[in-house]
């Protein structure tokens, strides 16, 4: 039997005070989604910290639980409350796998990181020649990818036999970088259906972009969307600090300095993203064809990003994937930031994600096809 009784000791006080801090936390996390960054920006920094204060919520619960104390009823309505932010980025459901008449296509989305695991002036061949083959061996009937990056005497005719290689004889897409002839450093669509038009999907000033191209999908039109969104662009600096912050604290003006610019790099980036999202959502509602958008969103699924996106399209993680789905593979491999979303005319099937190690993304693919009403 639970204890009725409130009387705490100082102990018991101090821990229903963290235990208030912490569901309103975690409040503050379940707004995020709803307001954008660029009118609040502190907001998008509790939705990064979403899974640690769920388990910092949930360790609360079991403490006043063996306390016999009707406390954990605060953090389990938080929690539950919320429990939409969770199912984004976890499911226990096994995949499933389509009808044998029921047609479908395999779509699969990857960020390669320049074709190299190295530096883009270094770059590995070995890893281009692994990623190059991964995809020839997955087989895709559409094929998004980012940050496709081909240094080449003639970078075009190697798009032309990567096509050729992939067995996809249509491909759109857009530069990062217009300047270099020797070059193609793209956001690029491989396809084994007919492309009949396709163009740029600029973000004004910034360096991330996106592509579109309209398919003939089994006697229908389809308008596939592909997008890189604003990345938060941390050099090799940044990342140095992030993987050595343990030793950081003997220099404190240096870990102070570190903190500032990796927060400061992280608000400009959720703003912009910010805007980018409210675009491709204009995009999205005012297109002719019904939309399947893929890409890196450099977001969550407990984002403002997320929010918007997930308004108009379904995730197909949440429809057919397995586990939690995390797909950046970096300093920070807690996150999902990869997505397949699509029209609500259409389902998926068997949504997996590739544990390889050729990127600092995880590829995630599924089938994808009509929804039978």
């Amino acid at each position: 039997m639970f204890n009725a009784s409130m009387k705490l000791g100082w102990f018991g006080r101090f821990m229903l005070g963290l235990n208030v801090l912490f569901i309103v936390l975690l409040a503050l996390s379940h707004l995020s989604v709803h307001v954008s960054p660029a009118k609040i920006w502190l907001l998008p920094f509790f939705g990064l910290l979403y899974p640690y204060l769920v388990m910092a919520n949930i360790f609360f619960i079991a403490w006043w639980l063996v306390k016999m104390k009707w406390l954990f009823i605060l953090s389990l309505i938080i929690l539950l409350s919320g429990w939409d932010h969770f199912g984004r980025t976890f499911r226990l459901a096994a995949p499933n796998a389509p009808a044998e008449e029921i047609q479908s296509h395999k779509l699969l989305s990857f960020n390669v990181k320049n074709l190299s695991n190295e530096n883009v002036v270094l770059l590995n061949k070995d890893i281009r020649n692994q990623v190059i083959d991964y995809l020839r061996d997955a087989d895709p009937d559409l094929m998004c990818l980012q940050e496709f990056l081909v240094i080449h005497p003639d970078p075009l005719s190697f798009v032309d036999s990567c096509s050729r290689l992939f067995k996809m004889p249509y491909h759109a897409y857009a530069r990062y970088n217009e300047q270099s002839k020797r070059q193609v450093d793209a956001i690029i669509i491989f396809s084994r259906l007919p492309i009949i038009n396709f163009d740029r999907i600029p973000f004004d000033e910034a360096h991330n972009l996106g592509v579109y191209a309209d398919l003939l999908m089994d006697n229908d039109t389809v308008r596939l969307m592909n997008v890189h969104l604003e990345s938060v662009r941390l050099k090799h600096e940044d990342y140095r600090f992030i993987s050595e912050f343990d030793f950081q604290f003997e220099e404190k003006q240096g870990l102070k300095d570190g903190v500032r610019q990796i927060f400061r790099k992280l608000r400009l980036a959720y703003a912009k993203r910010a805007f980018q999202v409210e675009r491709l959502s204009e995009m999205i509602r005012t297109s002719p064809y019904p939309v399947i958008l893929c890409g890196d969103f450099n977001d969550i699924p407990t984002s403002y990003a997320y929010q918007q996106l997930t308004r108009e399209l379904v995730d197909g993680f949440r429809e057919s994937g397995r586990g939690f789905g995390n797909t950046y593979a970096g300093v920070l491999p807690s996150f999902r930031i990869d997505y397949i979303l699509y029209d609500k005319m259409f389902t998926s099937y068997a949504f997996r994600r590739d544990l390889i190690e050729l990127s600092d993304h995880h590829p995630i693919s599924c089938l994808i096809s009509k929804r039978i009403h």
